[in-house]
């Protein structure tokens, strides 16, 4: 409590800071894809009202549903729902940091000759194979299946490096 302020204005500034500390967690999880919400850790009933908010299609009703989701927000322990969206945004944002690495890798190693010596995993032996094979392809057109599997091998060597 603060010198200046009654006991009442205290109370209710904790109230306003918990009714806007559920309303940004209802927020997040309204907009939350379908399979992040899956690997979030909560318990059933809470899932099935998030899930029943999420299917109302009418913007009013669907920001009631919102509400009422916060308000049942208030009722569970907020501090672990929060720490596993913050896991959640922040592995999203390694996850894409990754894939863009590996996009960058496969362009080089597909247009440069010399690229394979500096690849952080090494020049391995399914390497230089798949980058022939991803030129190969890149001349004569044909779609893009050797170039995909370079990037998961080089996406799933990045991911062993981190």
């Amino acid at each position: 409590m603060r010198d200046d302020e009654s006991r009442r204005a205290a109370s209710r500034r904790q109230r306003r800071v918990a009714g806007d500390r559920s309303a940004r967690i209802a927020r997040a999880l309204m907009q939350l894809p379908a399979p992040a919400l899956a690997k979030l850790a909560i318990d059933d009933e809470l899932r099935e009202t998030i899930e029943a908010a999420r299917a109302i299609p009418s913007p009013i009703a669907r920001r009631r549903a919102e509400r009422a989701l916060a308000g049942e927000l208030r009722r569970v322990d907020l501090g672990e729902i929060d720490t596993a969206l913050e896991n959640l945004q922040a592995g999203q944002v390694d996850d894409s940091r990754l894939f863009h690495a590996a996009e960058q890798w496969r362009a080089r190693l597909i247009a440069e000759d010399a690229a394979a010596g500096e690849f952080p995993a090494g020049n391995a032996e399914p390497l230089p194979t798949l980058v022939a094979n991803a030129r190969r392809e890149r001349d004569t057109g044909k779609p893009p299946g050797a170039a995909r599997a370079l990037f998961r091998h080089v996406l799933a060597q990045l991911k062993q490096r981190t």
